[in-house]
């Protein structure tokens, strides 16, 4: 069950939010809009927690007072003591000794309690128990443990719980106090970004560590590669399935009343998530290893085929479906929000409803955004008046989804602005700041007229991310004086803002957000 735009299944495994208002992050705004409160639709990034039980908002208050205190003293020390251990553990051992043979003897046995201090850690912070279905496979059988769904930081209870198994990590991950020394002391995988044959020394890695006679524990890998509500499986990454070798599917399941986890690019906060769950009497964690999974040849010779399967029989599993939605569309989303873009969590859908209606050229849109100023009823807009405006059949189904999701006030009516906005930013969104601003610019400028006002000039550089109003102010102020007074173009500010080092981020393509879309 995989589209574009895909349709809810409910399952008895996912906990939905209750409706109320108590810790909503926020009302529906141009950010968030038309999938976040459809309930016939998915956003893979958007989570809403609602809380309108006065009793359990009273219970919340109480234990942030009572048990919060005791259970953060709790974890502080449980890490302190794994710490210990880790440290312990790895006296007398280089580097490249940790790398080269896995743990045996009394390290491997230190190992352990280094983990159990680590479980001990879940459940000073409420994961009291967790209950398993299923048997992990040996090492040998299955070296990867392919974890899905990632939706919090809260998943890494799976690695405290699995013996521990060594994770893929970023070697800053290293550096980090107490805990960087727990993770090293796991084997771990290190990652050198700054290395071009990172990945592959990583596969090279993982395929010496299964084939070997030693005894390795299991690599654990999330493949999503970033945290989703939980509600449908994202396009899996293909590092995992690069070695070509059998994996065991692991599933993370949170069957709790009020979902405190889920950690997404649109929703609560870490620091919120981390309250709400520390201020609970405790939470149920459900781990379920399903049958390993064996490649055939051509799954072995296509990583994308092999991930695009795996991600399949786990979304059996769980009873939900999977979506077209990758880690790069969270890229993509950021880098909208960033521009204050309306509707940036909406975005994906948008560029698929702007493809469809072939209104992804650049010269067809700019030449109607010539016509924004003199358009009539332009902030408030019906669907036919803009079915006519776009010169596009009124019955065009990808019309009327385009206008859905532009409509996110459900007022019947659109401003046309957030239509080009979103437009502009689809087909420049691979390009430098200054290319999408200078497209914006059209929106604001009256008429065919190249000097701009202060407050035009304002209006378009709210579209600049990291220019802050201080920032505006000075910039207008310096073009000003070059200008004598005689009123700034947009030529004048990008020549301006080239010359100057300061305003170097301004011209930075953005080549890694590219259009992965077909017919």
């Amino acid at each position: 069950m995989t589209t574009s735009t895909i349709k809810r299944r409910r399952s008895t495994n996912m906990t939905t939010s209750v409706e109320g208002a108590s810790f909503s992050s926020r009302s529906p705004s141009a950010s968030d809009s038309w999938i976040t409160y459809r309930e016939d639709h998915i956003n893979p990034f958007t989570h809403r927690l609602r809380i309108n039980s006065r009793l359990a908002m009273v219970k919340i208050y109480i234990l942030t007072v009572v048990l919060l205190p005791l259970r953060l003293i709790g974890c502080f020390l449980s890490l302190c003591c794994a710490w210990v251990f880790a440290k312990i553990g790895m006296i007398g051992l280089s580097e490249g000794q940790l790398n080269a043979k896995p743990l045996f003897g009394w390290r491997k046995r230190v190992q352990k309690i280094s983990a159990f201090f680590m479980r001990m850690l879940y459940a000073c912070g409420s994961f009291h128990y967790i209950s398993y279905k299923g048997k992990c496979a040996a090492a040998k059988d299955a070296p990867i443990l392919v974890v899905a769904p990632h939706s919090s930081y809260v998943d890494s209870i799976i690695v405290a719980a699995t013996g521990p198994p060594a994770i893929v990590a970023k070697q800053e991950t290293s550096n980090i106090p107490l805990l960087g020394k727990i993770i090293t002391f796991a084997q771990p995988i290190y990652v050198q970004r700054e290395d071009s044959h990172s990945r592959q020394n990583t596969v090279r890695t993982i395929v010496e560590r299964a084939r070997s006679e030693d005894d390795w524990s299991h690599v654990i890998i999330f493949a999503e590669g970033t945290c989703t509500n939980r509600k449908a499986l994202i396009k899996f990454k293909p590092g995992a399935f690069y070695p070509g070798v059998p994996v065991q599917p692991v599933l993370l399941k949170y069957p709790n009343k009020y979902d405190t986890f889920t950690w997404t690019w649109d929703g609560p906060g870490a620091l919120k998530l981390l309250w709400l769950t520390l201020s609970t009497f405790y939470n149920n964690c459900e781990i379920e290893y399903l049958p390993v999974y064996y490649p055939n040849e051509d799954e072995k010779a296509d990583p994308f085929l092999y991930a695009e399967n795996v991600r399949d029989v786990m979304a059996r599993a769980l009873g939900v479906p999977t979506s077209e939605y990758s880690f790069e569309d969270v890229v993509m989303m950021t880098r909208a929000r960033s521009l204050n873009v309306p509707c940036s969590a909406d975005i994906i859908e948008i560029e698929r409803c702007l493809f469809h209606l072939d209104l992804l050229n650049s010269s067809r849109v700019l030449k109607l955004a010539g016509k924004y100023s003199s358009t009539q009823n332009r902030h408030n807009m019906d669907i036919t008046r803009f079915s006519e405006f776009l010169n596009i059949n009124a019955t065009d189904a990808h019309l009327h989804k385009l206008y859905a999701i532009l409509d996110y006030k459900h007022t019947g009516a659109i401003n046309l602005k957030t239509f080009f906005l979103s437009a502009l930013f689809c087909i420049f969104k691979s390009g430098d700041t200054m290319e999408f601003l200078r497209a914006v610019s059209t929106l604001y400028a009256s008429g065919n007229a190249d000097q701009l006002t202060n407050e035009q000039f304002f209006a378009i550089l709210k579209h600049c991310d990291k220019l802050s109003k201080k920032k505006l102010r000075t910039l207008c102020l310096r073009i000003g004086e070059l200008k004598a007074g005689n009123g700034i173009t947009f030529d004048d500010f990008e020549n301006y803002t080239r010359n100057h080092e300061e305003y170097k981020f301004l011209f930075i393509k953005h080549e890694h957000i590219q259009m992965r879309l077909k017919k």
